[in-house]
């Protein structure tokens, strides 16, 4: 509901009351024959009266009449703020005693010779927190007189008394029987309140609430409830989150065999060169989340419309992790191939045990829409080949020990996703109270008030008597577009993120088996051996065992080679 409070500021003051203060200015004036101004060329006003108002309030069309011989034209001025009017009064073109012997023949009958004063104003308010403030609120009156001697002399100014009159009486009597209302925000998917509900005689406004757009209203049967109902700005957008849906064949190879996937991987000894190489099927790239979002899109692309993308990332990341018994032997011997058009390795090094490879879109600046990213990630298929070479066994790796490798790979598509919410306006219809009826012909037209925003719960407006001014307060139009609530349109913002990692990462493993412990070779006789004579095989064998251990025991041995295992573990 909203209360208008009509009021009227009337001051009816005899003229000779109000220079009464003055008399002996006047009389000094007259008996030195002076005139206030010249004829015919007066513009000051010799008197003004002021009626001030508070900020809320407006002032109507305001009239002034005299029945005093001593006036002659009223005029009125509005100031900047619209809050203030004052009139100015001039005293008519003549000498200062022919005013004084006016003046004279009015005090005998004051009443009868005033200058009346009318202005109009008019306040609306719409609860009873507003009405309290109303009741302390009041209007004030002040007012001067420009006493000129003659019409060459500046103005002696006189400021006549300050009066102060309520703005309203008992203005909160209005809102004693109103109805309490209810407003509630709530999600329109589930029904959940998004912000508590609220009471009071009126309904409150939408409100911005953050990630979400207003949709649409909902008013009780008895038209005591009002409901505004808001949608999740991005909610055919997927929840950021990871989706176990990459496949990735990890395979090794030692010394000169090819990179393979079997249980169990052989290298010859501890010399042993391996050689990684892990295959990424890009298709895989383009499942979980990222392909419920394609498929919305295929089936609603407007529900995409107002959606732009920006800082877009798509690819994958590969790490593998070394042990400390292995090493990169050689950190440059790492080559990607088999990348789509369009993308490239941003990202090729090694970190001391981890080597990492991270692929990304060239153009990012080009998927401003989720048609540019559909048409990017379906560049993605085939398969990628990360290689890495001379991966050494090191100085600590020791035989009959098994060693893990780690690796892991992970899809990545995330955007920084906008939307600005747009802002309709549909007109709320207000129910204010029908203006008064002014039947005195004396009487101004009541002000109009200030409009009050209103609410689309609100009824229509009662039937009033036919007049040609809209007394009552205007109701600016609430806001009911996808940007209700807020005070400017506002451009949401979310960041998406959508990763896919490995389904099923293998574990791989790798041990070497010794050669076999050479026999310890006797300590020969001493004999005596002449100069010409070589020393024996046995004694070179005995100094090669010594020095040269491995070496032996692998070239020697053939039957006993060194193992490596690779085992897959599904999770």
């Amino acid at each position: 509901m909203i209360t208008t409070y009509h009021g009227t500021v009337v001051l009816d003051i005899p003229i000779t009351t109000l220079l009464a203060g003055h008399e002996a200015e006047i009389r000094a004036a007259a008996a030195q024959g002076l005139s206030p101004h010249d004829s015919g060329s007066n513009t000051n006003s010799d008197i003004a009266l002021t009626v001030s108002v508070p900020e809320t309030v407006t002032v109507g069309t305001s009239r002034a009449t005299s029945t005093s011989s001593m006036l002659a034209d009223t005029s009125f001025s509005l100031g900047d703020d619209r809050t203030q009017v004052t009139v100015n009064i001039q005293l008519k073109d003549l000498t200062w005693q022919q005013l004084l012997d006016i003046y004279d023949a009015e005090k005998t009958d004051p009443g009868q010779h005033t200058i009346k004063v009318q202005v109009p104003y008019a306040v609306g308010t719409t609860d009873p927190t507003g009405a309290t403030r109303l009741a302390s609120e009041q209007v004030t009156v002040t007012g001067q007189f420009n006493f000129f001697a003659s019409s060459t002399s500046p103005a002696q100014v006189f400021h006549f008394d300050t009066k102060t009159l309520a703005l309203a009486q008992s203005p909160t009597d209005c809102f004693a029987s109103a109805p309490t209302r209810t407003t509630r925000w709530v999600d329109e998917e589930d029904g959940h309140d998004l912000q508590p509900s609220k009471t009071g005689p009126n309904f409150f406004q939408a409100a911005g609430i953050p990630d979400y757009e207003f949709s649409t209203w909902e008013l009780s049967s008895d038209r005591l409830t009002g409901i505004y109902k808001y949608k999740k700005v991005f909610g055919a957008l997927p929840v950021n989150g990871d989706d176990p849906a990459i496949d990735t064949d990890f395979k090794i190879g030692a010394d000169e065999n090819p990179p393979t996937q079997k249980e169990e991987i052989h290298a010859e000894n501890k010399d042993s060169l391996l050689t990684i190489e892990n295959v990424v099927h890009l298709d895989d790239l383009r499942g979980g989340r990222i392909a419920k979002l394609l498929e919305k899109y295929d089936k609603t692309p407007n529900a995409f419309d107002d959606i732009a993308l920006k800082n877009a990332h798509l690819g994958f990341t590969t790490q593998i992790t070394l042990p400390a018994q292995l090493k990169f032997s050689d950190p440059s011997a790492i080559s990607v191939t088999g990348l789509p058009q369009g993308f490239s390795a941003k990202t090729v090094a090694v970190n001391g045990q981890t080597a990492t490879v991270t692929v990304d879109f060239d153009n990012p600046d080009q998927i401003t829409t989720i048609e540019a990213l559909k048409d990017a990630m379906g560049a993605l298929h085939g398969e990628a080949v990360i290689t890495i070479q001379k991966i050494a066994f090191t100085e600590s790796a020791a035989a009959d020990t098994d060693y893990q490798i780690d690796h892991l790979t992970q899809g990545t598509i995330s955007v920084d996703v906008e939307k600005q919410l747009g802002v309709i306006v549909i007109p709320g219809q207000p129910s204010p109270a029908c203006p008064p009826t002014m039947d005195d012909y004396d009487a101004v037209k009541p002000a109009e008030p200030r409009s009050v925003v209103g609410t689309v719960f609100d009824p229509p407006s009662p039937a009033c008597p036919p007049t040609d001014t809209p007394y009552t307060a205007g109701w600016r139009p609430p806001m009911t577009g996808p940007s209700a609530g807020w005070d400017e349109a506002p451009l949401m913002k979310h960041p998406l993120k959508f990763t896919t990692s490995e389904a099923h990462p293998d574990v791989t493993r790798l041990s070497f088996k010794p050669g076999p412990t050479p026999t310890p070779t006797p300590t020969p006789t001493p004999t005596a051996v002449t100069p010409s004579v070589p020393p024996t095989p046995a004694t070179h064998l005995a100094k090669t065992g010594a020095l040269t251990g491995d070496v032996l025991m692998l070239a020697a041995v053939t039957g006993a080679i060194g193992a490596a295992t690779l085992r897959r573990k599904r999770s």
